[in-house]
């Protein structure tokens, strides 16, 4: 027995040091990116707004540095959004490789991603962690159709590296949602409205907790909204996005 833990130690040791290829590059990394990749496209993170994760114009003038002037008008539900990066190149695609072409060991890589940027935050800021997890749910229909839920593979990672619980029952989606990529951005809050129901038992879990509530892409923000109001209701006292991908607001005034 003793030999044979002396050798999976040894193996393990070996694996570690094993370099993976870069997903943006295919140079060799410590972990999916490589350092040159690092520094072009994540160690220069742009102001966001703390609220809705949105980038903040370095002239902006509101007198509230950290909230961007949507969130000054109309704040959403929801208390704070944490970001990875944003939805443009080359980060898109590894999203769109992950759900579409089911590449779930990116899925890891990306809550790594959003564990550094939390941790980024936290050093700047007097942010308090949530008390637990939980993934935006897939409905029945696409789950079976995908296989699996490209959210709940990140926040898998990203449980274990925070050391939280991730609850996978405590939200359900209670009816077929169009997707929301597929329908115009003035469709998408109606299409989510009351999409999502807590399980009785799990209300005293959300009842005065911080809840971090964890995406794969943020685009108009109603999907989490709507999360956000329910948990809300059901007496949630915080809720915190953590998204891998903020689609720019540049980009959403576009369409």
């Amino acid at each position: 027995m003793a030999d044979y833990m002396h050798c999976l130690t040894s193996l393990a040791s070996l694996t570690d040091k094993i370099p993976y290829p870069c997903v943006l590059c295919h140079a060799s990394s410590p972990y999916g990116i490589c350092d040159n990749c690092t520094r072009q496209y994540l160690d220069n993170p742009v102001p966001r707004c703390r609220c809705c994760g949105h980038d903040i114009p370095a002239s902006n003038t509101t007198g509230h540095a950290d909230l961007c002037g949507a969130c000054l008008a109309t704040h959403p539900t929801f208390d704070a959004t944490i970001v990875a990066t944003d939805y443009v190149p080359p980060f898109d695609l590894l999203i769109h490789q992950l759900k579409f072409a089911h590449q779930l060991a990116l899925a890891p890589l990306m809550g790594k991603l959003l564990d550094r940027a939390i941790a980024r935050q936290a050093a700047t800021d007097d942010w308090q962690p949530p008390d637990i997890l939980i993934a935006v749910p897939l409905g029945k229909a696409r789950l079976i159709e995908r296989g699996f839920n490209q959210s709940h593979e990140i926040a898998r990672t990203l449980a274990h590296l925070m050391r939280l619980p991730l609850h996978t029952s405590l939200l359900y989606r209670n009816r077929e949602t169009a997707k929301q990529s597929t329908i115009s951005f003035s469709e998408r809050k109606h299409n989510v409205h009351n999409a999502f129901t807590v399980e009785h038992d799990a209300l005293p879990l959300i009842r005065g907790k911080h809840i971090g509530v964890i995406d794969d892409v943020m685009t108009t923000g109603h999907t989490l909204e709507e999360i956000a109001r329910i948990l809300k209701k059901a007496g949630a006292g915080y809720i915190t996005n953590f998204v891998f991908a903020r689609t720019p607001f540049k980009l959403l005034q576009e369409n």
